[in-house]
């Protein structure tokens, strides 16, 4: 691009106001810099699924942090800009989007450069995968890179026994797509000598039938994340029933705690856009492979109210807890 110009005004020129000698060094100096541009980065676009807090505040970290230190150019655009959006995307370096319309959108043209998928839940990019690549495993390897929001159940599960000394029975609730991984989740549960009490929600039966048996026998009850069902009526009954019983509830969100689950570990707007510099460096190094990522940095956040009304403590070490997941 601006190499090119640069090269062809140059050989207008060189008969006129260069010396020979001193022309070949010049020519062989944009060669070289030529040759190694594809490892650098001259402008990245960050789509936006709507304009919302969450996604202006990842990007704003990103630009301020890092983008701007190093001099990189970028546009920052809304999904439905679709003119700009389908200019743009034709000769940005990196595209990164932040949320699931913005992935869909930009997965659906399968373009050549490589692609951040951000904010986005697990079982939303699988599904976009398969729609557009046929599977997950030709989307990587076409160049696009999932920083998925879901935190790994093991650490969810961590959390619980860091926080409830004496449980034994661990409640979860899987959505219709999240099935297939019924017998994974029994499985960590079951490696650190836990008894699962497991629950794959029916949708076209009365959900608090289904939950409240499981939450009533349940020590702490752990939702997976289900962009298909897991939605904020759902929420809801299950907090009511968990409140009910006294039952302990290990969110996936921040809103998950101040609707009233007792803890939640999620992955905050700084820690996505924290790990989404340290990928888009990672993509400029010839050593790089493509690959799906999960959340490297985390956030655990507590509610007061709910911990007094199940008289149980928050450690000091974790009450504000943020940065990479040890967890």
């Amino acid at each position: 691009m601006l190499i090119d110009t640069i090269k062809s005004r140059l050989f207008r020129v060189l008969g006129k106001a260069v010396c020979f000698p001193r022309a070949i060094m010049l020519l062989v100096f944009l060669f070289v810099s030529t040759n190694s541009y594809s490892n650098k980065l001259e402008h990245t676009l960050f789509i936006l699924s709507k304009d919302t807090p969450d996604y202006q505040k990842v990007v704003n970290i990103i630009t301020a942090d890092w983008i701007k230190s190093k001099k990189y150019g970028y546009t920052v655009l809304i999904q439905d800009q679709k003119d700009e959006v389908d200019k743009l995307l034709k000769t940005s370096d990196i595209i990164v989007t932040l949320g699931t319309v913005a992935a869909d959108r930009v997965l659906a043209k399968k373009i050549n450069q490589p692609v951040i998928n951000t904010l986005i839940t697990q079982s939303a990019f699988d599904s976009l995968a398969v729609k557009y690549y046929g599977d997950k495993a030709k989307a990587i390897a076409s160049g696009v890179n999932p920083i998925v929001l879901d935190q790994p159940f093991e650490r969810r599960l961590n959390l619980a026994r860091h926080l409830l000394k004496n449980i034994t029975d661990i409640g979860v609730m899987l959505g219709p797509s999240a099935a297939d991984r019924f017998s994974f989740y029994t499985d960590s549960i079951n490696q650190r000598h836990l008894k699962p009490q497991m629950l794959v929600i029916d949708p076209d039966k009365n959900p608090i039938r289904q939950l409240d048996p499981v939450i009533k026998t349940s020590d702490v009850f752990i939702p997976i994340a289900d962009s298909h069902f897991i939605n904020v009526t759902t929420a809801k009954w299950i907090l009511q029933l968990a409140y009910r019983h006294r039952v302990p509830v290990i969110g996936f969100s921040s809103n998950y705690v101040e609707a009233g689950a007792f803890a939640s570990v999620y992955s905050s707007p700084e820690d996505v856009a924290k790990q989404s510099i340290e990928l888009i460096d990672a993509l400029l190094t010839k050593e790089y492979v493509h690959q799906e990522h999960l959340p490297e940095y985390c956030t655990v956040k507590f509610n007061e109210t709910v911990a007094w009304h199940l008289d149980l403590s928050i450690p000091v070490e974790l009450e504000k807890n943020t940065g990479p997941c040890d967890l």
